[in-house]
């Protein structure tokens, strides 16, 4: 969708945040069994800004991915990762190694709004002479000033909630009281065990761009073995390796960059380009069909913003071919829509229906 040549000059100025995403893919890779799909979503999501939903049954490792992804960029220290049976002395808890750029929560319909974006300090209430004061909020390491944010069963959160977290994720903005803040947020990251289906949690799910569905592994001898060796060895590692403390910073230099060069008509999309046009046939097919199918209504919102992960997408493939020259997938760049994009997932028949669209253009 974008010029060969403009992508080739992001690949060469970002070049080591697309090394970093490379090998924090591998290294990702090498931990988990069975989540090469998940782990690359992820990476997207990283790099374009994008917040991504995981969806599958408890047990299927979701909070463990984006914890291990959160260490891997130096915001959790070992112990908070992978526990330590030594506690504290003297009955004082022993407080674990976490940076402030990285705020975990698990939601319920009883949390309060307090508890993400922290509770009023009551004690300024009143003055020492007994008069009102204003109410001033105990923000110091609260979500708002997070640059990675993971939202456990995000979907179980209350309406007051929710409606917070619809500015938070498209404009980067929190409201309170009339105020409006910008936030440190750089990915967000949310978990549930079943897409939503009341009407009142779509906008929310909506603002979530990617969706990558996890599920056990099946009943094989291979995958279970597999499983079992990287799980005992994700769990026990005496060393986690290496940290990339950089990649938040690069990918925000990064975002910058697409954000001025599209500004400036220096990234845009040329409509009479032939290529183009092809992508945009078969797009249109797979919008069809999704909603058709009632997969997903793809709104005009998630139909824009995909725009910006296919040229992710297209910049990490040179990457890791080691090729200077970024090149157009057609076919596998809209399969990212097809898995990653969609409200539900498709059954085998429309699984075999999308790649139809995807290759022919047509069923």
């Amino acid at each position: 969708m974008f010029s060969q040549r403009v992508m080739a000059e992001l690949l060469e100025r970002h070049g080591d945040l697309f090394s970093d995403l490379v090998a924090v893919k591998k290294t990702l890779n090498e931990r988990f069994y069975g989540l090469s799909e998940q782990i690359h979503c992820q990476m997207l999501a990283v790099a374009s800004g994008e917040s991504m939903l995981l969806i599958g049954p408890p047990g299927t490792a979701k909070s463990r991915l984006i914890r291990a992804f959160a260490h891997l960029c130096g915001l959790l220290g070992d112990d908070e990762l992978l526990g330590n049976e030594s506690h504290g002395e003297n009955g004082v808890l022993r407080q674990l190694q976490q940076e402030p750029r990285y705020f975990e929560y698990l939601l319920t319909p009883f949390t309060e709004p307090g508890e993400l974006f922290g509770f009023f300090d009551i004690g300024k209430l009143f003055d020492a002479n007994g008069r009102s004061g204003g109410l001033e909020r105990l923000h110091e390491g609260m979500m708002q000033h997070a640059e990675i944010i993971f939202l456990d069963e995000v979907f179980n959160a209350s309406s007051a909630i929710l409606n917070s977290l619809l500015t938070f994720i498209n404009e980067h903005k929190f409201h309170d009281r009339g105020k409006s803040f910008e936030v440190n947020l750089s990915c967000l990251f949310g978990a549930t065990n079943y897409p939503p289906k009341r009407p009142e949690l779509l906008a929310i799910y909506d603002r979530f761009l990617l969706r990558s569905w996890v599920d056990n592994v099946p009943s094989e001898p291979h995958a279970i073995g597999a499983l079992i060796q990287t799980g005992w060895q994700e769990s026990h590692a005496a060393d986690l390796g290496v940290t990339f403390p950089l990649l938040l910073e690069r990918a925000e230099l990064f975002r910058a960059d697409l954000r001025a060069m599209s500004q400036s008509g220096g990234l845009s999309i040329d409509l009479q380009d032939d290529g183009v046009n092809d992508m945009l046939v078969r797009l249109t097919c797979i919008a069809d069909y999704a909603r058709g199918r009632r997969l997903s209504q793809l709104s005009n919102r998630r139909l824009v913003r995909f725009s910006r992960i296919f040229l992710v997408n297209a910049l990490m493939r040179a990457a890791e071919k080691g090729e200077a020259q970024p090149m157009a997938d057609i076919g596998e760049d809209l399969m990212l829509l097809a898995r990653h994009g969609l409200d539900r997932l498709p059954d085998p028949f429309q699984e075999n229906d999308l790649m139809s669209l995807l290759v022919k253009g047509q069923l």
